[in-house]
């Protein structure tokens, strides 16, 4: 039987404090592209996401771009969901370790599909 591969890479483990993609571990937030995965300076805040950080993604000009926000379910700003949808590019926001399994299953389905995760916080933050 032969399966088959769409090329992309793959989420191989998250967690708190890393994420690792194929073998390669992340410390930090990162982008996932359709042949690669880089480190970046996300905002710790997805209120403060901007067009311009999510670039080097939108210039692969995926069908859906995951979002991952960490480890709490975190929307970024109205205005930037909707300048990627004018672009054509459905953004998907959830948390980091269900953003991790989506990507995964999109890529499987051979989805045109990319990622920006934040990592997931070490310890939970006290609620009050």
């Amino acid at each position: 039987m032969h399966l088959e591969k769409s090329g992309q890479r793959l989420i191989t483990d998250y967690g708190p404090g890393s994420i690792t993609v194929d073998g390669e571990r992340f410390d930090s937030a990162i982008l996932v592209a359709k042949n690669g995965v880089s480190a970046c300076n996300l905002p710790e805040s997805p209120e403060e996401l901007t067009l311009e950080l999510l670039q080097p993604l939108i210039d692969e000009k995926p069908e859906i771009l995951v979002f991952g926000s960490g480890r709490q379910h975190r929307f970024p700003p109205m205005k930037l969901m909707a300048e990627l949808a004018a672009q054509g590019i459905a953004l998907e926001v959830m948390k980091t370790s269900a953003a991790c399994r989506t990507y995964n299953v999109l890529v499987s389905e051979f989805r045109d599909v990319c990622a920006a995760l934040l990592p997931i916080a070490q310890t939970e933050e006290s609620e009050s």
